[in-house]
């Protein structure tokens, strides 16, 4: 979602929240924000899949990856759920 512009030089700063994952897939969202002024500029929800390349499709995460999303996850289940998640996404 594009909420608000920033130009070339504002101060950025990024959030990464990490919603949801299973063996193979991530559900995210991201905001962007005006650094110094704190208002949200735009917002980014995602779904990713784990592809193994030399097999060319998607494959489970490995057992270290894994750890670390649920480490994330643990953290982050404390977060409140940003505000534009869920919407849907038509032609």
């Amino acid at each position: 979602r594009y909420l608000k512009e920033l130009h070339v030089g504002d101060p950025v700063r990024v959030t990464f929240q990490l919603l949801d994952f299973d063996l193979k897939r991530l559900h995210y969202f991201e905001q962007l924000f005006h650094a110094v002024e704190g208002w949200l500029s735009a917002t980014s929800e995602n779904m990713a899949l784990h592809v193994d390349m030399a097999a060319q499709k998607t494959a489970i995460f490995p057992d270290g990856i894994r750890a670390r999303l649920k480490r994330m996850q643990a953290v982050h289940a404390h977060l409140p759920m940003p505000e534009g998640i869920g919407r849907r996404i038509a032609m």
